[in-house]
């Protein structure tokens, strides 16, 4: 029996690739740390609402998008989350091209 395409890590070992799927339950176990909550019709909306702020974290496909009031929050949330994850800061988003 051989291991299902989607669960085999591709790489060396220093530089593993995860599947979709484990990367993402990672990355929503992580902010669910911050309080936030993913949207019901959308698992790939995560929201935290906070007395006078609310900051959004949108994943589409190998991006994410962080959309908020609170900058010192979206700061140190991103702070955290390239302590645990292999993410980079690609700027302020400037197109965003979807249904």
């Amino acid at each position: 029996m051989e291991q299902p395409l989607r669960y085999i890590i591709m790489g060396e070992s220093s530089n593993l690739k995860w599947s979709q799927h484990a990367w993402f339950t990672k990355f929503s176990c992580l902010l669910t740390t911050f309080n936030f909550s993913s949207y019901v019709v959308d698992l790939t909306i995560l929201t935290k609402k906070t007395k006078g702020s609310l900051v959004i974290f949108a994943v589409y496909i190998d991006d994410i998008f962080m959309i908020g009031s609170d900058d010192a929050d979206i700061h140190y949330i991103k702070a955290h989350l390239q302590q645990h994850l292999s993410i980079c800061d690609l700027g302020t988003l400037r197109y965003f091209l979807g249904n």
